[in-house]
């Protein structure tokens, strides 16, 4: 049969795969979400505790972690202020509880309003007898030791115990961490909301075994070039808005 009587090759079906644009093959391709679900795998550890327990966890690998459509929910800063909270709620309860009890203790001591030793010796006839004369009054004016002693109740019942001033200060660190922490959550949660947007263009890239990179169909609407984990990772996420944050979550 001669060539100009051939039959021009049929095009090609829908939906079939488009070829890596880096080495032109489809025998090493793979949708993003396959190797993404791929690259996930639970294990099985046992506790540090002698009662044997086992723990079941999920683990990522690192070109899990390279095509993922979103930065981690949870960041270091955020589970950071929630270990400090911690101990900082415990030291606050401590030092509250023993501030009160101190103070409970303080308010025991009862105000003795009684003259002093030093007034009553010298004033038998005490109240009627008061000093009329300048030199009396400067005579009496010194206070002795039963004095001393009998004013030190008072203060301390209406002073505030140190350690009940650190609690206080220790519940007002409390609150700025658990208020940062509240509020690290609510923006990364606002920042994410463009994630649908985000995975419906990661829904449709593919990566190539072979050469290591990613590229989108001409479907999709993006160059189809060969891109970088790490320019991959840029396009999907600046397509829901948080595209800063590659930057910030390198690979």
């Amino acid at each position: 049969m001669s060539i100009n009587d051939a039959v021009p090759a049929p095009p090609p079906p829908h939906g079939s795969l488009t070829p890596c644009p880096s080495c032109a093959l489809t025998d090493r391709i793979r949708g993003v979400p396959a190797v993404a679900l791929a690259e996930r795998r639970s294990v099985t550890v046992r506790g540090s505790g002698s009662d044997g327990r086992t723990e079941t966890r999920e683990e990522v690998s690192a070109l899990g972690k390279a095509l993922a459509p979103a930065p981690p929910t949870v960041t270091t800063a955020f589970v950071t202020l929630l270990a400090l909270a911690f101990p900082a709620l415990v030291a606050t309860i401590v030092t509250f509880s023993v501030g009160m009890g101190e103070r409970s203790a303080a308010g025991e001591h009862k105000p003795d309003f009684s003259p002093p030793s030093w007034w009553t010796s010298g004033h038998s006839e005490f109240p009627n007898s008061l000093p009329t004369s300048y030199d009396e009054i400067v005579a009496g004016a010194g206070p002795g030791p039963a004095a001393t002693q009998a004013a030190a109740p008072l203060a301390d019942a209406g002073g505030t115990p140190t350690v009940l001033v650190v609690s206080f200060l220790l519940m007002a660190l409390l609150l700025g961490l658990v208020a940062g922490a509240v509020t690290l959550f609510v923006t990364r949660r606002r920042r994410l909301a463009g994630r649908p947007r985000a995975e419906r263009l990661w829904n449709q890239a593919w990566y190539c075994d072979r050469c290591g990179t990613a590229y989108f169909p001409p479907a999709a609407g993006q160059d189809t070039g060969a891109l970088s984990l790490t320019d991959f990772r840029r396009t999907v996420w600046t397509a829901g808005g948080y595209g800063d944050l590659a930057e910030r979550y390198r690979i």
